[in-house]
């Protein structure tokens, strides 16, 4: 068993969908957990956050979707928190206090490995963090990327964002950190 599949057997999925990347043609297994425990580094390519701001949630629109898990791929030589930030800054705009995690996504291909693949297949994790959001830097959002617009969105209409079962549930984990 690898050391993925003994951390996978500890922990409780708390929603399953099946996702399609339209713009790469991979679809995928997506499985959400909440869980303080840090899952094996080899396997976590992604950071993401839930980011509240009163009673607002930062959403994120992309050619495909509108979804409020800003965040992403891991670069050499940073920390995992680094990464949130700096995702959390080229997408959103804005800075965060101290994060909170929340949980992670497992990823499981049902495509076949794409030539030239860089990336951990057929598993794949992303890290799932909460934070409040702190200082908003204009200019700081690149507008050159995949991310069209980062807007902050009411929390009480977020069924107007046609979320996914695990955002509403990473949602829902968040609100009760901070309500607490």
């Amino acid at each position: 068993m690898t050391d993925l599949a003994s951390f996978l057997a500890q922990q409780l999925p708390l929603t399953e969908d099946t996702v399609t990347w339209q713009s790469i043609h991979m679809q995928f297994h997506v499985t959400s957990y909440l869980s303080r425990e840090l899952p094996p580094l080899d396997y976590i390519t992604s950071v993401r956050g839930v980011i509240l701001r009163e009673d607002q949630v930062l959403a994120v629109r992309d050619p495909e979707s509108i979804h409020i898990l800003p965040g992403g791929r891991r670069e050499k030589g940073e920390t995992l928190l680094q990464t949130l930030e700096r995702e959390l800054l080229e997408e959103t705009g804005w800075t965060i206090h101290p994060p909170y995690l929340l949980g992670f996504l497992h990823f499981h291909h049902l495509t076949p490995k794409p030539a030239n693949y860089l990336y951990p297949y057929a598993d794949f994790l992303q890290l799932v963090y909460t934070a409040r959001a702190n200082i908003y830097i204009t200019g700081a959002r690149r507008t050159d990327d995949y991310e069209l617009d980062a807007f902050p969105h009411p929390i009480a209409d977020i069924a107007a964002l046609h979320l996914t079962a695990g955002e509403l549930a990473y949602l829902a984990a968040a609100q009760a950190i901070y309500s607490a």
